[in-house]
């Protein structure tokens, strides 16, 4: 166990704003496309946003269609964030409720210098 290493914060559940770890820096504004198990990763749509719970080398294939990345659980040296900046993507990991509040086809605004997503509503 990793003592002092936050992977998660705390964001309450209304407000347009999630915050979360910013990890791979740049902006973009996109649809969302929500992927919970590997069972669904056919419905991730290109040019996207990937909201998911949280990275494995196993997903690593859905950033290569990605715009950018959003992860309930994660900091600064997970997978995740290690891939999105490989590909060149902003990322904000440890949003904690990132999946529950964000819909699929949902727009979406991920800063990964200020570690902050935007919902559209």
């Amino acid at each position: 166990m990793v003592y002092g290493f936050e992977t998660q914060k705390r964001n309450i559940d209304e407000g347009p704003i999630l915050q979360g770890f910013p990890v791979s820096p740049g902006r973009v504004t996109a649809p969302a496309s929500v992927i919970l198990t590997p069972g669904d990763f056919e419905k991730m749509m290109p040019d996207t946003i990937l909201v998911c719970p949280t990275i494995i080398p196993a997903w690593t294939p859905l950033l290569a269609h990605g715009k950018g990345l959003v992860t309930d659980i994660g900091g600064v040296a997970a997978h995740g964030s290690i891939v999105a900046r490989e590909y060149g993507i902003p990322a904000v990991l440890g949003t904690g409720n990132g999946r529950e509040r964000i819909v699929s086809g949902q727009r979406v605004t991920v800063d990964g210098v200020d570690g902050t997503v935007t919902l559209a509503v």
